[in-house]
């Protein structure tokens, strides 16, 4: 079995780098590090990669997409199905993440649709159909404001807004 892959300074370094500017290369990571090499750089990335201790791609503001309707859902499932579920869940490609929970529901998941109608048959002759599912709750987000530590467009509207009512 592979030794798992142990995060140190220098890697979370690099994530951080990332996370300002996803588009850095790895030669600019270097720069902005100090002290380390483009080849280490580059080195470590394809690890934390290869190990899925970090994901690079492209994100869109949710706030940009006006065609689409967003919604946080949470499921209640019956005991002894939740790993079940959730498996059946992370396939669909409209579902953008998937989080077995503890308190009131079992599993929370986001995900997009193209209309309201899309998103409640999809909730209700998709999810609902799942053996062991007993109930859903939608929550259909109307206005993103920070999403993965970015503030969105809606965000910036709405302190425009703010600031001329002042």
């Amino acid at each position: 079995m592979a030794e798992e892959y142990k995060l140190d300074e220098m890697d979370l370094a690099i994530v951080d780098a990332l996370g300002d500017n996803g588009r850095l290369s790895p030669s600019e990571i270097a720069l902005k590090i100090g002290d380390i090499s483009e080849r280490t750089v580059r080195t470590r990335l394809a690890a934390l990669i290869e190990n899925k201790l970090i994901y690079v791609g492209a994100m869109s503001d949710p706030s940009a997409l006006d065609s689409n309707v967003l919604a946080d859902v949470v499921v209640d499932v019956e005991p002894g199905k939740v790993s079940e579920v959730a498996d059946r869940l992370v396939d669909y490609e409209c579902i953008n993440y998937v989080a077995i929970t503890s308190g009131g529901y079992s599993i929370a998941l986001a995900m997009s649709a193209k209309t309201n109608l899309e998103l409640i048959e999809f909730v209700d002759t998709v999810i609902g159909r799942i053996p062991g599912v007993r109930a859903t709750n939608v929550v259909i987000l109307l206005s993103i404001l920070k999403t993965f530590g970015w503030t969105t467009k809606s965000a910036e509207k709405l302190r425009a807004k703010l600031r001329e009512e002042k």
